[in-house]
C-alpha cells in the first residue's frame, strides 16, 4: 500500500459497466434536447464513483472501502489481536466478493463479526461472500444489528414492494444509458445482482460496550436514515463510524422512491452525538475517512444545522399557512453559509423534496384548500380543462412554444395535460419527455434528474418497467421467511372475490421456523402463531415452495387438500410494471 494524503489506498479499480437493455435507449424524438450538467455535478462523480479504492486510516488499523466496483455502500474493516471487524458488507454478493478480496489484501486474520449499520440492502447484503452462512451457524463469526432490524428489513420493501422498487429503478438511475448514468449522489445504484444476505445472530439495544478481538466498541443508537440504524465511537483510535447520517450529500430526509417517513430529531441527535464526542477519525457509509478534530467538528456541525434549517424554516411557515408547493418554492435552497462541498450540497437529499414532507408529516397530505379534500378524477379534470382551453392543437401548441422559450416547467404541465386526455397522443408525450429532460439536465441532485430523464425515456417508449421489476421482486423475496412471504399474502388477496369466506390454514415450515396459521375471515387474512385447532387444514411447506404457490409443493398433514387451493387462488398475483408518467 502506498501513502495517499492522510490516507492510503488500493489502486482505483476499472470503470463500472452495467449492461445494456434490449429496447434502445432513445426514440427519436423531434424535440431533441441536448445533454449538460451543472458546474458541480461532474466535480461530485470525481469525489465519490471516481475515488473508489480502499483507504487506510493513518498508521491505524482501519481501512474503508470505498464505493466498492462503484456501488453505494462502503465497507469499514478494522483489525483487531486475532480477527477482524467488519461494518457493512455491500449492496449485493457481487460487491461483497469485492470487500472480500480488499479483506485478504488487508490482513489473513479471519473476520470475528460483523456489524449491519442498518436494514437498507446497500449495507447487508454481500454478507455471503465474506463469510460461509457455516461459520456463523457455528458461532465463529457473530453478526450484530440492533433489536428492529429484522422488523424493519421485512417491511423496508414489504407493503408496497412493487412501488418501491420501481421507485428504485427511477431514482437510481437504472434505465438511464451509460452517458447518463453519472452517479447516485453517494455512488452508483447496481442493475440486480444476488442477494448475500445472512441474518444477525446477536440484536443490539441501547448503549452498548463490546469487546471484539482486542478492540473496545462503543455502540449508539441514531435511527435517521433508518430506524434501526446505530454507530459505534472506537475509543482506543479516536474514532466514530457513522452510518447514513452523513453523506457527500445532505441527508434523504424524505426519499421520492417510498419509504416510511424519516425523523429530523434522529439525525440531529446523531450528529450532536458526533460533536459531543469530537473524534480524530470520522467514517461513514458512503464517506471518505475524514480526519482532524476541528475539521470534523466545523463540518458536521455545518451538515447539521443544514438539517435543522430546513425542518425549523419548514415548520415556521406552514404556520404561517404555506402549502407543501409554497414550501417547496421558498425553501428551495440552502442558504450559502451552510453549503459546503462534498457534504452539505443537495446531491442525496435535496430540500425540493425534504420540505413536503415536513408538511405530510406534521399536517398530513391535505393542503388546507376544500377543493382538493377529493379531487377531480385526473383524466376527466385533464380532459375537460384541455376542452376549455381550447382542444388539444392550442394546448400542445402552447406547450412547445414555453419549452421552445425555456419554460420547461410549464411545457411539461401543458404537455401532461393532454398526455393524460389523450394518453396514445406521441406528438404530446415526446414534448413533455423534452421538456422533463431538459428539466432533468439541469438538475443537480442526482436523484431528481435520474426521475426526470427516466421519465423522459418513459414517455418516448424506450423502457419497459417489467424488465427491471421481475429481478428486483426476485431478489427481495429470496430473503424472505415462509411466514414473512404469508404474511404479505394480506396485500394481494382480493376481497371481492374472497367475499366472506371463513378459511384457517396451518403452515407447518419444513426449515426451523415455528409453525403458523393464516387465517381469512372478513376480506381480510390475519397471520397467527400456531396451528389453529379448528384449521381447514395443515400442510408441510418449505419456504421457497411458499414463495413459488406451487399447490404440487405442498404436503396435506390433516384436514381438507383443497383449502390451501382455495385460499392461492384468491391472491391477486399479478405483477404490473406499471408507468409513473402515463397513467
Amino acid at each position: 500500500m502506498r501513502e495517499v494524503g492522510r490516507a492510503t489506498r488500493l489502486p482505483i479499480l476499472s470503470s463500472v459497466t452495467l449492461p445494456r437493455r434490449e429496447k434502445e435507449w432513445r426514440m427519436s424524438n423531434p424535440y431533441d434536447v441536448e445533454r449538460t450538467w451543472p458546474d458541480y455535478f461532474l466535480e461530485h462523480r470525481r469525489r465519490t464513483v471516481e475515488m473508489q479504492g480502499t483507504y487506510r486510516c493513518g498508521d491505524l488499523p482501519v481501512w474503508t472501502i470505498h464505493c466498492p466496483l462503484g456501488y453505494l455502500g462502503n465497507a469499514t474493516v478494522i483489525e483487531g489481536d486475532d480477527g477482524l471487524i467488519v461494518y457493512d458488507t455491500g449492496v449485493n454478493a457481487e460487491a461483497g466478493a469485492h470487500i472480500a478480496d480488499e479483506i485478504r489484501s488487508i490482513s489473513d486474520k479471519p473476520v470475528k463479526a460483523i456489524f449491519y449499520s442498518h436494514h437498507h440492502g446497500d449495507h447487508y447484503n454481500g454478507t455471503s461472500a465474506i463469510v460461509d452462512q457455516a461459520v456463523v451457524d457455528s458461532g465463529e463469526v457473530t453478526i450484530y444489528a440492533w433489536e428492529n432490524f429484522e422488523p424493519e428489513r421485512a417491511n423496508e420493501f414489504g407493503e408496497i414492494g412493487v412501488r418501491q422498487a420501481l421507485g428504485v429503478a427511477y431514482y437510481g438511475g437504472a434505465f438511464l444509458p451509460p452517458e447518463d448514468l453519472h452517479h447516485h449522489g453517494i455512488g452508483l445504484l447496481p442493475s440486480g445482482g444476488t442477494a448475500g444476505y445472512i441474518a444477525p445472530t446477536a440484536l443490539l439495544s441501547g448503549d452498548t460496550s463490546l469487546t471484539i478481538a482486542g478492540v473496545e466498541l462503543e455502540v449508539f443508537y441514531t435511527g435517521g436514515e433508518a430506524i434501526s440504524e446505530f454507530g459505534i465511537h472506537i475509543p482506543e483510535f479516536d474514532m466514530v463510524i457513522i452510518a447514513d447520517e452523513f453523506f457527500t450529500g445532505i441527508p434523504n430526509m424524505h426519499t421520492i422512491r417510498g419509504s416510511k417517513p424519516r425523523l429530523p430529531d434522529n439525525y440531529l441527535g446523531a450528529l450532536d452525538r458526533v460533536l459531543a464526542i469530537g473524534p480524530e477519525w470520522l467514517l461513514g457509509s458512503h464517506i471518505m475517512p475524514i480526519q482532524g478534530k476541528e475539521e470534523i467538528v466545523r463540518t458536521v456541525a455545518r451538515y447539521r444545522d443544514a438539517t435543522q434549517y430546513l425542518w425549523d424554516q419548514s415548520i415556521r411557515l406552514i404556520n404561517k399557512g404555506y402549502t407543501p408547493v409554497e414550501l417547496q418554492h421558498a425553501l428551495q435552497d440552502l442558504p450559502d453559509h451552510l453549503v459546503e462541498p462534498p457534504y452539505s450540497v443537495p446531491m442525496y437529499g435535496t430540500p425540493v423534496t425534504a420540505v413536503p414532507e415536513f408538511f405530510t408529516g406534521w399536517v398530513s397530505w391535505f393542503n388546507g384548500d376544500s377543493t382538493e379534500l377529493f379531487p377531480s378524477e385526473p383524466k376527466s379534470r385533464a380532459t375537460r380543462f384541455v376542452a376549455l382551453m381550447g382542444g388539444t392543437d392550442v394546448v400542445l401548441d402552447e406547450a412547445k412554444r414555453a419549452h421552445a422559450d425555456g419554460d420547461h416547467q410549464f411545457a411539461a404541465e401543458l404537455a401532461q395535460l393532454v398526455v393524460r386526455s389523450e394518453p396514445d397522443l406521441e406528438d404530446a408525450k415526446h414534448v413533455k419527455a423534452a421538456a422533463l429532460r431538459a428539466l432533468g439536465y439541469k438538475q443537480l441532485n442526482p436523484i431528481m434528474r435520474s426521475w426526470y430523464l427516466t421519465g423522459a425515456l418513459e414517455l418516448e417508449g424506450s423502457i419497459d418497467p417489467d424488465q427491471i421489476l421481475g429481478a428486483m421482486l426476485e431478489m427481495l423475496a429470496a430473503q424472505e421467511s415462509a411466514r414473512e412471504t404469508v404474511a404479505g399474502w394480506r396485500y394481494l388477496l382480493d376481497a371481492d372475490r374472497a367475499g366472506t369466506l371463513d378459511l384457517s390454514i396451518g403452515i407447518q415450515p419444513k426449515e426451523s421456523e415455528e409453525p403458523f396459521t393464516v387465517h381469512l375471515r372478513n376480506s381480510v387474512l390475519t397471520v397467527e402463531d400456531g396451528v389453529r385447532e379448528d384449521a381447514d387444514a395443515v400442510i408441510e411447506l418449505s419456504a421457497e415452495g411458499v414463495r413459488a404457490m406451487d399447490t404440487d409443493l405442498a404436503n396435506t398433514v390433516t384436514g381438507d387438500p383443497g383449502a390451501y387451493a382455495r385460499l392461492l387462488d384468491l391472491l391477486d398475483t399479478e405483477v404490473v410494471g406499471f408507468y409513473m408518467h402515463q397513467r
